[in-house]
C-alpha cells in the first residue's frame, strides 16, 4: 500500500491507494496552525486510510520548499508555523520503514493534472494553482520519463510600483494579487460571485500578467488553472482573463483550462511522483 500526502494551508488531504492509480481511502481535515493539533489530526487520518495494513512508500507534498534530502521543511510564506521541522515528525514511526518522497504540493498538483487531469492529452502542460497561495510548475512528459520544474510563479513580480508585500516580503506579487488570502484586502469583498464584475475584471488584469510571463518562460501546450480560488470562481473570471490576455499580441497563448481533479489534484500527483521513483 502507498500513502499521498496533500498538506495544503487550508486544507490536509491523506489518501491510500494500492495501484497508484485510483484512491482506496482518502481523508480531508482543515490544516491547522498549531503543529501539535495538526500532527494528531494527520495521525488520525493516516489510521483511518491505512486500516493497519504495511506501507511502502509516502509522497508529501508540502506548500514550500524542502531539504529533500534531510526531509526537512525550510520555507513556506503561508504555513510559517512548519518552517525547521523534519518530516518524522508527522508520521508514525511506523511508517519508518517506507520510503518517503516530498515535494512542493503545487508541483505534485500539476503532475495529477498531467497524468490524471485536464492537462492529460498534453504533452507540456503549465499549472497554477490559485488558493491560499499561488503557486505552480511546468511538466514535460516523455514516452518512459517526466521533466518537472518545480517554480514559485506566484512570487514573480507583476507592479513594480505597488507597495503590498506577500508572506516572502517581495512587494507586487502575483500572489498578493490573486491569492484567496489576499483577495479581500485587493478587491474590498470575498472571492464568488458577490465580488462583482468589476473586480473580477481587476483580479484578471493582474493574473493575465503571470499567465503571460509563464508563456514567455515555458511556452505550455496547455495551461491549468487549480486551487479553490479557480475552482469555485473560473466562470467569474475567465472570459475577462481572455480578453486582457488578447491585447497583447506576440505570444500565442495555449488554451486555459480548469482543473478537473480540483482538490485531489495533488493526491494524484503523488501517485506519479512514487510511480516514477520506486
Amino acid at each position: 500500500m502507498y500513502i499521498s500526502i496533500d498538506l495544503g494551508r487550508s486544507t490536509t488531504r491523506i489518501a491510500s491507494t494500492l495501484n497508484l492509480k485510483s484512491v482506496l481511502k482518502i481523508v480531508k481535515f482543515k490544516t491547522e496552525s498549531d503543529i501539535t493539533f495538526q500532527r494528531n489530526n494527520m495521525f488520525t487520518a493516516f489510521d483511518e486510510v491505512a486500516g493497519g495494513k504495511d506501507i511502502d512508500a509516502i509522497s508529501f507534498g508540502f506548500p514550500g520548499i524542502t531539504d529533500k534530502l534531510k526531509k526537512v521543511f525550510e520555507k513556506s510564506a503561508n504555513y510559517p508555523q512548519i518552517e525547521g521541522l523534519n518530516i518524522k515528525n508527522f508520521l508514525p514511526d511506523k511508517f519508518n520503514q517506507a520510503k518517503i518522497l516530498i515535494e512542493n504540493d503545487a508541483a505534485l498538483g500539476a503532475l495529477g493534472e498531467a497524468y490524471f487531469g485536464s492537462g492529460k492529452d498534453k504533452e507540456s502542460i503549465a499549472y497554477l494553482t490559485l488558493s491560499t497561495g499561488v503557486g505552480g510548475a511546468f511538466v514535460k512528459k516523455y514516452e518512459n520519463e517526466y521533466i518537472l520544474i518545480n517554480a514559485e510563479p506566484g512570487h514573480q513580480v507583476v507592479n513594480l510600483d505597488d507597495s503590498t508585500s506577500d508572506g516572502t516580503g517581495i512587494k507586487g506579487t502575483l500572489e498578493s494579487y490573486c491569492s484567496g488570502s489576499f483577495f479581500k484586502k485587493r478587491y474590498g469583498a470575498a472571492p464568488d460571485v458577490t465580488a462583482g464584475e468589476e473586480n473580477w475584471k481587476k483580479y484578471s488584469y493582474y493574473l493575465s500578467a503571470g499567465i503571460i510571463n509563464i508563456v514567455s518562460m515555458w511556452d505550455p501546450e496547455v495551461i491549468v488553472l487549480g486551487g479553490g480560488l479557480s475552482i469555485h470562481n473560473f466562470d467569474n473570471f475567465y472570459k475577462h482573463l481572455i480578453n486582457e490576455i488578447k491585447k497583447q499580441n506576440f505570444f500565442t497563448v495555449p488554451e486555459i483550462r480548469k482543473s478537473t481533479l480540483e482538490d485531489d489534484s495533488g493526491i494524484y500527483g503523488g501517485f506519479i511522483l512514487l510511480k516514477e521513483n520506486l
